[in-house]
């Protein structure tokens, strides 16, 4: 039996271990991170894989260019690992590709609401995915239900329809994205259960912790920021989380201050986080706890590289080490442009403890 994962997985993890090869040592983040301005930045990662992005002279003209060349080249590589799965395997990999579609439907939303500029429409990755979705008419609808028909025929049909009421109750695309985002997670569960045992069991553990990040930080701005009443809350629960459970979320939504709900939502599963946002006092800093959460995820990762490496956790571990490396790039780059401080820069990487 041990020869069918073999078989299954030989072609894709030769090449997932060839792009392990390639991520940045942390020695050169750190040195993207010190660098004085987006020249030096430049001429540093101009040695690394990301050359062919950063020597792009458009991006001497707009910088924010190299952010959307960045994920384009991540959605590139992502994409390059379905032609060695088949079945089940590549219907899971393959959904993951849809983030970029929600995120680009997010934007193109926000447009349209004027939260955003029109400007930023230059900015949503023009990397062909899995669905041609018009963004340009998406932005430029003249109400959300004008939405629909641009979308009909997608997976955000449906979640984007049954969210509309809740739209206009609360006066804002917060319900809209976040039923984009159940609706994600709760078709990849279906991705995850078409799996072999042993996958099944690695994709759960790695997915659930990611479920758990945007679990918790939804919860606090739910309670603190939309004021939804606690008999809502599971109604903005994505179902699959790997430590946090209902129960859990539920009591947490209860408490009274932001200190309090931490304290219940990490409890011991997450004990160092909690550790640190008490000690900090940096409980009103947010991106803190997303960074904090997401290593849990990065130390994950490493564990199930570590393991039998002939599973799907290769993958999803590669994928996530991945899409970590070039979250650093972005951040490291946006740096410059707003001309952030070091310690400022380094506060926003996500890296292991």
């Amino acid at each position: 039996m041990i020869f069918r994962p073999i078989s299954k997985y030989a072609l894709v993890n030769a090449k997932v271990r060839a792009r392990l090869s390639t991520l940045l040592a942390p020695e050169l983040i750190d040195r993207l991170a010190e660098t004085r301005d987006l020249s030096e930045f430049y001429s540093i990662i101009g040695g690394t894989i990301y050359e062919p992005i950063f020597s792009r002279p458009e991006i001497t003209f707009d910088p924010r260019v190299g952010e959307r060349m960045l994920l384009e080249q991540e959605a590139e590589w992502h994409g390059e690992l379905l032609q060695d799965l088949h079945g089940a395997e590549r219907d899971l990999v393959a959904h993951f590709l849809e983030k970029y579609e929600i995120e680009n439907l997010k934007t193109a939303l926000r447009i349209r609401e004027g939260s955003r500029g029109e400007d930023e429409m230059k900015y949503i990755i023009r990397k062909e995915l899995l669905n041609k979705l018009p963004y340009q008419a998406i932005s430029e609808a003249a109400s959300l239900e004008d939405v629909l028909p641009l979308i009909a025929g997608t997976p955000y049909l449906d979640p984007v329809r049954e969210t509309i009421d809740d739209y206009h109750e609360r006066g804002t695309l917060f319900p809209v994205e976040i039923g984009l985002e159940i609706d994600y997670y709760r078709r990849l569960k279906g991705k995850v259960e078409a799996l072999s045992k042993r996958d099944r069991e690695i994709a759960g553990r790695l997915i659930g912790l990611e479920i758990d990040q945007k679990n918790i930080g939804w919860l606090i701005r739910l309670k603190f920021y939309y004021d939804v009443p606690v008999g809502e809350l599971l109604d903005y629960n994505i179902p699959g989380g790997s430590r946090m459970t209902r129960d859990r979320l539920r009591l947490a939504f209860r408490a009274e201050t932001l200190r309090e709900v931490l304290s219940i939502a990490l409890e011991k599963s997450f004990g160092n986080a909690l550790d640190f946002l008490i000690r900090e006092e940096q409980l009103s800093r947010l991106y803190l706890l997303e960074i904090i959460l997401w290593n849990y995820l990065i130390v994950e990762a490493r564990k199930t590289l570590a393991g039998f490496p002939f599973t799907i956790g290769t993958v999803l571990s590669y994928l996530i080490l991945k899409r970590t490396e070039i979250r650093n790039i972005i951040t490291i780059l946006n740096g410059k442009v707003y001309k952030m401080g070091r310690s400022e820069i380094e506060s926003h990487l996500r890296v292991s403890f």
